[in-house]
């Protein structure tokens, strides 16, 4: 008899549990707008594309591009990758894509060094509100591409927990410290986002 009764209240508990319900950063209006978008830009080029989203503080050392990653222009880029290979979009790829979003800033770009390994001593974090924030992901290519100008290119992708950034910020920045092994020298660059400006 106990046996049962405490079944009965298993089925209970579990039958009035309810399933939590993901709330995705974008809405299936918002979803429709970025495929639509990446669409219609399917034959631009990935800094044509991301043009609106980043920083380009220009091509020497020491300096670099960022791109604030959104879930908009994260799914825009899955429509126009779709839209360049004739195929529909899976939306359960959109779904994955977005849940990845949910409760972070992300951050990719590319920055520009003096040796093929610097980016192993690149530092990246987040000032806002007078208060630097460290990242919960970073990754800096170990070795850099050689550009057709001999120079070091190495692949950046950050990430921030929203819940490390004050509610009041309009405006972050991006901190990318360098050292410079050839000249002993360490230097940074800035790259300054205003969160209302993009989608």
């Amino acid at each position: 008899m106990k046996k049962i009764f405490l079944l009965f209240i298993i089925l209970i508990v579990v039958g009035c549990e309810k399933k939590k319900e993901i709330i995705l950063p974008l809405n299936p209006k918002e979803i429709e707008e970025a495929l639509s978008y990446g669409k219609q830009n399917k034959d631009l080029s990935f800094l044509e594309f991301t043009k609106d989203w980043s920083i380009d503080l220009g091509y020497e050392e020491g300096k670099g591009r960022m791109t604030i990653l959104t879930p908009f222009l994260r799914i825009a880029l899955l429509g126009q990758k779709a839209a360049k290979l004739h195929q529909k979009v899976d939306y359960k790829l959109v779904k994955l894509a977005l849940e990845e979003e949910i409760g972070i800033i992300h951050f990719i770009g590319q920055v520009y060094g003096d040796t093929p390994t610097f980016g192993r001593k690149v530092k990246i974090y987040l000032k806002t509100n007078g208060k630097e924030i460290q990242p919960y992901y970073l990754y800096v290519s170990p070795y850099a591409e050689i550009a057709r100008d001999y120079y070091n290119i190495a692949k950046t992708e950050v990430k921030f927990r929203k819940s490390d950034i004050p509610s009041t910020a309009k405006e972050i920045t991006v901190v990318v410290k360098f050292f410079f092994e050839e000249t002993n020298v360490e230097t940074s660059c800035e790259f300054k986002f205003n969160l209302n400006s993009y989608r």
